[in-house]
């Protein structure tokens, strides 16, 4: 193994060789920079209590735990395509544009289940959707979490707002085909307006830093191999030479070589 101070002996060495190794690889990080493209996001978030006409939340003598169990519940129904039409229709986009996923109560399945072709093909279908919504209720307070990403903050932000409007008219719309009494009904209540952001995905950044390593990381050992092949070719050279020296001089002493028949008389 090549030691480190052997290997800054060996680059220092070959300056020009480490040189232009550098320049390469800050010219594919500059390459990468220019083909590829850093996607922006916009994400939105929006909070909704689940709460009743009279505000069982205000009045201490109401256990809110029944609310709580109906934010789960809630927050598994907006996953439905009948509130999710409903909210395309306030936010003004279409239906398909919009794909949702709410917390999963389900039993387990295998982690190696092939999944159908029909529903692969709604998952790829469900990819493409502009808009992606997540519903989640939290566990200890009746209030359910709405994430939406969009193409821009500030379509994030609106689809975010109308999810609201969207959900109240679809629970409206149940209870009057119920005949809820009023005292009753649900009352969703928006825990003011959506927070939006831009989220950056730093694909770009992560490129770019993978050609330069690679490309340094390539050309250093290169350089390092092929100088380290080449001092132990020079070794062994010189050990070859002196070999070779130190048999021409056996060869050429004369007090190195001895008749057979002065070899056999000392036997005798």
């Amino acid at each position: 193994m090549v030691e480190l101070n052997e290997i800054f002996r060996i680059l220092w060495a070959r300056r020009l060789a480490t040189a232009i190794v550098v320049a390469l690889a800050i010219a594919a990080a500059a390459a990468v920079k220019l083909s590829a493209h850093s996607v922006s996001t916009g994400a939105a978030t929006l909070q909704i209590l689940v709460d009743s006409p009279s505000s069982e939340l205000a009045n201490l003598s109401q256990d809110p735990a029944p609310l709580i169990s109906r934010a789960a519940v809630f927050a598994q129904v907006m996953t439905s395509d009948a509130v999710l039409r409903e909210i395309a229709k306030s936010a003004g986009v279409a239906p398909q544009q919009l794909t949702a996923q709410g917390p999963y109560s389900g039993s387990g399945q295998v982690l190696n289940a092939i999944t159908p072709a029909e529903a692969r093909s709604s998952q790829l279908v469900a990819e493409k959707a502009p808009y992606r919504l997540t519903f989640l209720a939290q566990q200890d307070q009746p209030v359910i979490t709405v994430s939406v990403q969009g193409p821009t903050a500030l379509e994030a932000a609106r689809v975010a707002d109308a999810v609201y409007t969207g959900v109240e008219n679809y629970v409206t719309t149940a209870q009057q085909a119920g005949g809820t009494p009023a005292q009753h009904k649900v009352t969703l209540r928006a825990l003011g307006p959506a927070q939006a952001g831009t989220v950056n995905n730093g694909s770009r950044s992560t490129l770019m830093a993978a050609a330069l390593l690679g490309v340094l990381l390539l050309g250093l050992l290169l350089i390092v191999g092929v100088e380290s092949l080449r001092r132990r070719n020079r070794e062994l050279a010189g050990i070859e030479d002196h070999l070779a020296g130190e048999f021409d001089t056996v060869t050429r002493d004369p007090r190195a070589r001895r008749p057979a028949s002065a070899v056999g008389e000392r036997q005798k």
